[in-house]
């Protein structure tokens, strides 16, 4: 792996931390529920990413998770396995940004998609570092 390829991908997966962070600390805060939801979305795109990263697989500018998988699994079939949970996140994306309506999740619902995000989170880390 190219050092560049290395620190890129260390920093996708920084950023990727630092929404899970934030989502984590909103639901223990009792936060904004639409922010929470949003920031799960953010993380598991950016993990996604990190691992294209670190294959050296090309990606378009785009947010839609089931189509970033869709391209980890050139390299790992195993991300195919998660379509559902894929999709569930990636309502969060536009439906908890940008008004008129502006959606509250119940607490129920935002700590189901916080657990999609650790799962998934965890998921990739796990096919990065094996490789590190």
């Amino acid at each position: 792996m190219k050092n560049n390829q290395f620190k890129l991908t260390k920093e996708w997966l920084i950023k990727a931390q630092n929404d899970l962070r934030a989502a984590e600390i909103l639901y223990k805060e009792k936060g904004p529920s639409d922010t929470l939801c949003f920031h799960c979305h953010q993380a598991v795109e950016k993990y996604l990413k990190a691992y294209l990263v670190f294959k050296n697989i090309y990606f378009e500018k785009i947010h839609r998770l089931w189509e970033l998988a869709k391209l980890c699994s050139k390299e790992n079939k195993e991300f195919l396995n998660f379509e559902e949970e894929l999709k569930t996140l990636d309502a969060y994306y536009i439906e908890s940004r940008y008004p008129p309506e502006i959606k509250a999740y119940s607490r129920q619902e935002c700590k189901k998609v916080l657990d999609i995000a650790e799962k998934l989170a965890q998921f990739i880390l796990n096919k990065i570092n094996k490789k590190l």
